[in-house]
């Protein structure tokens, strides 16, 4: 089993010993892409319930936390909470800003989209156009148990994290692995993926209290 995807499996809690996975490239690697930008493009609304792990190399135990999206258009907002039910993050982004709230630090940063165009996706199986992901990164495709694997390596080298690992089942994802440079790993495991579901301006909205801290961190 190639060293990344033997990663991947421990990462997702999957057996060492399982089946060995079967390359998918060609055609056949493109036929999936496109059948999954299709599933994207016909999603116009998104209701996500899904886990976190930050496994931190100077810790022995993963921070956990819990976490909720929801997406409209041009507009995307999500909540993760720690163990305690604190909220830990809020974020909130549309076409032009993304805004991401702490509400322990009672700091607010905004991001200005249109002036930092080179800004990497964040969660790129939200993509509608999968095919792209190939001018960004190196990939490959592998299929095990009917587990599509997708492996992404970013072109760039100065790209702030090494590997990227998402598995679908058909075309709705099941877990994101975000590996960094210095060895940490997000995990995403997805309980939840609704599409084209009513949601209500209130799930949209990004709510600030007074006397909170705006910063600015790309300017």
């Amino acid at each position: 089993m190639p060293i990344f995807l033997l990663l991947c499996a421990l990462q997702l809690g999957l057996a060492p010993n399982a089946p060995e996975p079967s390359p998918v490239t060609g055609e056949a690697k493109q036929a999936f892409l496109q059948q999954w930008g299709k599933h994207m493009q016909t999603m116009h609304t998104l209701h996500m319930v899904f886990t976190q792990e930050k496994h931190l190399r100077l810790l022995h135990r993963p921070l956990v936390a819990q976490g909720e999206l929801w997406r409209k258009g041009d507009t995307l907002r999500y909540v993760l909470k720690n163990s305690a039910g604190e909220t830990e993050i809020e974020l909130h982004k549309d076409a032009h800003t993304v805004n991401i709230y702490y509400p322990q630090l009672r700091t607010l940063e905004v991001i200005d989209l249109r002036s930092t165009p080179a800004l990497p996706m964040g969660l790129p199986f939200l993509t509608e156009d999968p095919t792209a992901l190939t001018q960004t990164y190196d990939t490959a495709l592998f299929v095990t148990d009917g587990l599509h694997t997708l492996q992404l390596h970013p072109k760039d080298p100065q790209a702030l994290f090494a590997e990227l690992c998402l598995t679908f089942k058909d075309v709705q994802p099941q877990t994101f692995v975000r590996t960094e440079k210095s060895g940490d790993r997000i995990i995403m495991r997805i309980s939840s993926f609704t599409p084209n579901v009513d949601i209500s301006e209130d799930q949209l909205a990004l709510s600030v209290p007074a006397g909170t801290t705006v910063t600015y961190p790309l300017q």
